[in-house]
């Protein structure tokens, strides 16, 4: 009962505007309709969610998110063949166009400048528009982001296994199976046991609110990017040796319970202007402390 209300409260919440709240559908240079929503006041911050092929919803309609449009200017947009957007006819999910997807919003909105903050899957985009863009950038937010997809696989096959372990319960991986695949296997078998949850969520409460918000998000979900993203040679680049090149300042917020991407991915980074915070939480420390999380990120784009 308690899930249902604040699940609830947080519907009700998203459906709250301002003078400032306005969504539409921006058409891509290759005939592509991207959800996008602008809402708040201050600097502008875009919003990239993770999945691969999810929505920003699951972000934009939770408390948090109200609490940091009360002084930034947030952009959110689902990327192509996910979520509330369209797909491409030709079938082009390569980064190269996720980054042309982003520059065409902030032409659209006439934005000079803008600070992105990107969540798990999101990190890959960003890191690659933050390489090829520098001058469209003010800062970056990595928020429990993966830069290298492939370590990210390995923590959650391999704190899988451990999980697993601790309620007496072994699998034999089938070693010729991608790591994709193997990484499906073992949250088979978390789920089955119930305890599917604790790779990403700190409590079967916080896997079931961002559940229901993924399914409020739209009636008619698109789910076509992630069919493509394991196949597509673009997102198995390791991006974290580009980095060291870049120079705007970053937050990167890291989770100690965060088997998704792994609570040491960080380590592995090299910016050259950042300020890492920890949360003791897993993959989505906004859902378990919203109020710090929000105060986290405001202070730094303040700064």
């Amino acid at each position: 009962m308690k899930n249902l209300l604040y699940i609830l409260t947080i519907l009700l919440l998203s459906k709250v505007t301002s003078a400032q709240d306005t969504s539409f559908y921006f058409k891509t240079s290759d005939g592509v309709r991207l959800y996008v929503r602008t809402v708040g006041e201050g600097r502008p911050c875009l919003f990239l969610h993770g999945g691969p092929g999810l929505t920003s919803y699951y972000f934009e309609a939770l408390p948090v998110a109200k609490l940091i449009e009360q002084k930034v200017h947030m952009i959110y947009f689902d990327q192509r063949g996910g979520g509330r957007s369209s797909s491409p006819k030709d079938g082009n999910y390569s980064m190269k166009r996720m980054e042309q997807d982003i520059e065409e919003i902030r032409n659209f909105l006439k934005i000079k400048k803008w600070s992105v903050m990107g969540h798990s899957f999101g990190g890959l985009i960003m890191t690659a528009y933050a390489k090829d863009y520098p001058q469209s950038i003010r800062s970056l937010i990595y928020a429990h982001c993966m830069i290298d997809i492939k370590p990210a696989l390995a923590s959650h096959i391999n704190n899988g296994l451990k999980l697993l372990e601790q309620v007496g319960d072994t699998i034999h991986l089938n070693k010729q199976l991608p790591a994709f695949g193997q990484m499906n296997e073992v949250d088979s078998a978390l789920t089955k046991k119930g305890i599917g949850y604790k790779i990403m969520f700190s409590s079967l409460r916080d896997e079931k609110i961002d559940d229901s918000l993924t399914k409020a998000a739209t009636p008619h979900f698109n789910q076509d990017f992630n069919h493509y993203v394991w196949s597509t040679k673009d997102y198995w680049t390791d991006y974290t040796k580009y980095t060291k090149d870049i120079l705007c300042p970053v937050l990167i917020i890291t989770g100690t319970k965060d088997y998704a991407v792994g609570p040491e991915t960080y380590k592995s980074w090299h910016f050259k202007n950042e300020k890492i915070v920890f949360f003791d939480a897993a993959h989505f420390s906004f859902l378990d402390e919203p109020k710090r999380f929000a105060e986290t990120v405001l202070q730094f784009l303040k700064s």
